[in-house]
């Protein structure tokens, strides 16, 4: 895997997300590349994916004790917290919170011809809904069959 990091957010997403999460030094990596680009191709944007990965980070530090060692010591609980202060700053509406719960829209049609392919289609699943399924030979609907003079306004 690795970590990398050029020192310019704006070089490319994983250097945003590195930026954005504070995992900016050489000498304490925080999380591999692979990682983040796990994050960043299950989220829209650098700043969700970058609280996808602080939320992990955060799950990664609360199963770890606390330690002392002499007058210094670490609370896994304090970094867990911190972590997940920061993703809920980058994510205040809380969608990485609960991947599973996550739903993207999601929508088709994107050209006439796909469009056309789908409706030819006998196995697929067609809409029950379509422009001009109700329109009246003659009627207003289809207002191609009228000269001018004839259209009803």
């Amino acid at each position: 895997m690795g970590w990398n990091y050029s020192g310019d957010p704006t070089a490319n997403s994983r250097d945003a997300v590195r930026f954005l999460i504070g995992d900016t030094c050489r000498e304490d990596p925080q999380v591999q590349d692979g990682e983040i680009a796990y994050a960043i191709a299950e989220q829209p944007t650098v700043n969700l994916a970058a609280a996808m990965v602080l939320r992990a980070l955060a799950a990664k530090y609360s199963k770890n004790a606390s330690s002392k060692v002499g007058d210094v010591s670490e609370s896994s609980s304090d970094i867990a917290k911190a972590y997940s202060e920061r993703a809920d700053e980058l994510d205040p509406n809380r969608i990485t919170a609960n991947v599973s719960l996550l739903v993207l829209p999601q929508f088709g049609g994107l050209s006439i011809s796909e469009k056309e392919t789908y409706a030819e289609d006998s196995d697929a699943v067609q809409p029950s809904f379509v422009k001009g399924m109700n329109d009246i030979p003659g009627g207003p609907g289809n207002l191609n069959n009228y000269d001018d003079d004839e259209r009803i306004s």
